[in-house]
Order: structure tokens, then C-alpha cells, then sequence
């Protein structure tokens, strides 16, 4: 393992400290972004040490204190790149307190949906593996409309990302879900 992968690992570690994923006896947050990495190196088939460390820091912008140069000094100028490009853009303060909730999922899935279609094939990869591990939990922690509305999501993100940009990825979130493990 290279020492920047190591890098990556003990900061993303560090920063998700004390953070726990959501559900019934959530598991330690910092198991998700491994998971992610995980799916990346094994499931997509990519060594890219740059993708690797962005895949195990993508939510430290978005879930912590951590800042782009915080993370540059530890994974370089890439890495932050496509860690920048894979953090969620949100409706600022005042929209998101001026409309219901119906109305910004709505904007928020359009935003979502949007970055996404932006994004370089790298940050779209690293998506598909972050997607791979999240519909897995959802299926897990969500029911009812929750995971409805979350699986057509999913089918969004995947009319959004080429197929082309990694095969493995993509088809194992499109088995993931169309099964039903429960």
C-alpha cells in the first residue's frame, strides 16, 4: 500500500472520529468511506492511488471540519480535486428554510443530479462505488416510501453516469438495486 493511501486512511479516520452511520446500532462512520474503497479497488478494478485516497476521504468536506487544504497537505492536489467534485453542492441557509420539505428534496436531488452530470469519469467512478455502499445500506436501514424514493434516485445517478466509466461499478448498483435482500 502506498504511504498517501496510508495518509488518507489515518486522516479519514481521524476526521470522522465520534461519527456513526445512521440506523439502528450504526456502525462507526469511517467504515463507510472504507467500504467505498473497498468497492473501488475491488469491485471497479482501480489502482489509481489518487482515486483510492479521494474514495476514502469523499465525505470528509461534506461530514466534518476538514478543509481542501487540510486535505491537500495530506493527498496532494488530485486526490483534493476529486474530493472537491464529489462534495455535495446544498441550497444555502435561507432556501432551505423558505420552502417545504417536499420542495427541497426536490432541489437537492436536482443539485445532486446536476454535480453529478458535471463531474469528471474519475469522481463519477468513485460515485458509483460511494452509490454501490450506499444502496446496500439503505436496503438495510430504510423501508416504505424511504426506500422508494432512494432506489429511484439511484436510477437517476445511473441514467446520469455512463455505463462506459466503469462497467463493474455500474452494473453491480444496478443488481444492487433491482434485488431485494430482505
Amino acid at each position: 500500500m502506498s504511504k498517501k493511501l496510508e495518509r488518507a486512511i489515518r486522516l479519514a479516520t481521524k476526521l470522522h472520529e465520534g461519527q456513526y452511520r445512521d440506523g439502528e446500532a450504526g456502525l462507526p462512520y469511517i467504515t463507510h468511506p472504507m467500504e467505498v474503497l473497498l468497492n473501488l479497488r475491488h469491485g471497479g478494478g482501480v489502482t489509481d492511488v489518487e482515486m483510492l485516497c479521494a474514495a476514502m476521504l469523499h465525505d470528509t468536506l461534506e461530514e466534518t471540519d476538514a478543509t481542501p487544504a487540510q486535505l491537500r497537505k495530506a493527498v496532494g492536489k488530485r486526490a483534493t480535486a476529486l474530493v472537491i467534485e464529489l462534495t455535495r453542492a446544498e441550497p444555502d441557509e435561507e432556501t432551505w428554510n423558505s420552502i417545504d420539505s417536499e420542495e427541497l428534496y426536490k432541489l437537492r436531488n436536482k443539485m445532486l443530479l446536476d454535480g453529478i452530470r458535471t463531474m469528471s469519469p474519475e469522481a463519477m467512478t468513485i460515485k458509483l462505488a460511494d452509490r454501490l455502499a450506499n444502496v446496500i445500506d439503505a436496503k438495510r436501514s430504510r423501508t416504505g416510501d424511504k426506500l422508494k424514493r432512494y432506489l429511484a434516485q439511484t436510477d437517476e445517478i445511473l441514467k446520469a453516469i455512463p455505463r462506459e466509466v466503469n462497467p463493474g461499478l455500474w452494473d453491480a448498483v444496478s443488481r444492487e438495486r433491482k434485488t431485494d435482500n430482505r
